[in-house]
């Protein structure tokens, strides 16, 4: 996929943000250590061992978790390497104003937490910092600090962060910056020059592992599908502003079949606004039918190419595939709690419209575009289940 780092478009509309979502420690059980399965692991260096262990567990954890478990347990492992209160970590883009958060993650700190950072990110040092060529290096501050603006100082102390540490690594593909901030509450535990050092080996750790988590999560969707597809589909993760986070290759070949002149990272408008209006419902286009589901402060797009039966209604469908499967016109009609006389209409519409002329090529018209097999149950109101 041939991704531009240029987004196109002024991010600056803080409406648009997505809330930054709460991670609770207690909704996955433990996992079993990763470097339990490895033995002879030494190094003289304790430290740097410690953190070869964690990084074991880290792309494990990436790539069995879900979306949102994976930032928990991310954490959790992270507080056993550098000690820690909180944290807040996710994806982010820059415009001269600060930063503009795509999907981020609280770790120990309430959701109010965002909402109040949102009124002081354009005098937020840490963000400032980062933003000017210091991707991969960690950023320090105390809330003591001479020359801090007051409405940030007051931020910290509102939230008890007396000591901060920020880290940030750019994603090219798709000009997305992953960051990581912890926080301690002392006054008296500053973060060190060693703890400073360990933070920059991590992050560039953190984004690889992002990346596996996302294609993990695409790649988990697919093997959940077991009926067999008129075509197969195109996946990818976006977030909001309608920005890739993640694609399955050839994305970006099966969406130019509906928008021939699109490219970059962001997806075309048309499927933004649907995604932010109706993503309980499919966008169907001249050439894509494409499922949107709503993932941990992300969507997950699913395109293929549109099939004879998006020309039905959910209710000629359902009739459709009730009568295939072998029912009578009576029975279709109690199963849908509707009359006879109306299922006789659903179907002539259906034949109609599919290009059919009798029953007996229900089935083969069904079988070519991924229809309902003989025993698939479908809710009587329509709704393929």
């Amino acid at each position: 996929m041939r991704i531009t780092t240029d987004i196109g478009q002024d991010l600056d509309a803080l409406r648009d943000v997505p809330a930054a979502i709460v991670l609770d420690e207690f909704a996955w059980p433990p996992l079993p250590s990763r470097r339990a399965d490895f033995d002879g692991v030494a190094r003289d260096d304790a430290v740097q061992r410690e953190l070869g262990l964690m990084l074991l567990d880290l792309y494990a954890v990436a790539a069995q978790s879900a979306i949102g478990e994976f930032e928990c347990r991310f954490l959790s492992l992270l507080q056993a390497l550098m000690p820690f209160d909180a944290a807040w970590t996710g994806v982010a883009t820059h415009v001269p104003t600060g930063p503009v958060m795509h999907n981020s993650f609280l770790y120990r700190l309430p959701h109010a937490f965002f909402t109040d950072w949102k009124r002081v990110r354009d005098c937020d040092p840490l963000a400032h910092r980062t933003l000017h060529g210091a991707h991969g290096r960690a950023v320090r501050l105390t809330v003591v600090e001479p020359g801090l603006d007051a409405r940030f100082r007051d931020w910290c102390v509102k939230y008890g962060l007396a000591q901060l540490m920020c880290v940030c690594t750019l994603d090219r593909r798709f000009g997305l910056t992953t960051f990581m901030s912890i926080y301690r509450q002392g006054l008296n535990r500053p973060f060190s020059d060693d703890d400073a050092r360990r933070f920059e080996e991590v992050i560039p750790h953190l984004a690889a592992a992002l990346t596996i988590n996302r294609a993990a999560q695409l790649t988990r969707e697919r093997g959940d599908t077991v009926a067999p597809a008129p075509a197969p589909a195109a996946r990818a993760l976006c977030d909001n502003f309608g920005v890739l986070h993640h694609a399955d290759h050839g994305f970006d070949d099966v969406l130019r079949t509906e928008w021939p002149d699109w490219t970059g990272a962001r997806v075309p408008d048309p499927l933004v606004a649907h995604l932010r209006r109706q993503s309980g419902q499919p966008f169907v286009g001249d050439a894509l039918r494409i499922h949107c589901v709503p993932v941990a402060g992300l969507f997950q797009i699913e395109a293929r190419p549109r099939s004879l039966l998006d020309r039905l209604s959910p209710r000629e469908l359902a009739a459709i595939r009730y009568y295939g499967a072998g029912r009578s016109h009576k029975e279709v009609a109690q199963q849908m709690a509707i009359s006879p006389t109306t299922v006789r209409h659903y179907l002539r519409c259906a034949y109609r419209k599919l290009g059919m002329h009798d029953k007996s090529q229900i089935a083969g018209v069904l079988g070519a575009t991924g229809g309902a097999t003989d025993g698939e149950a479908v809710e009587a109101g329509g709704v393929p289940r």
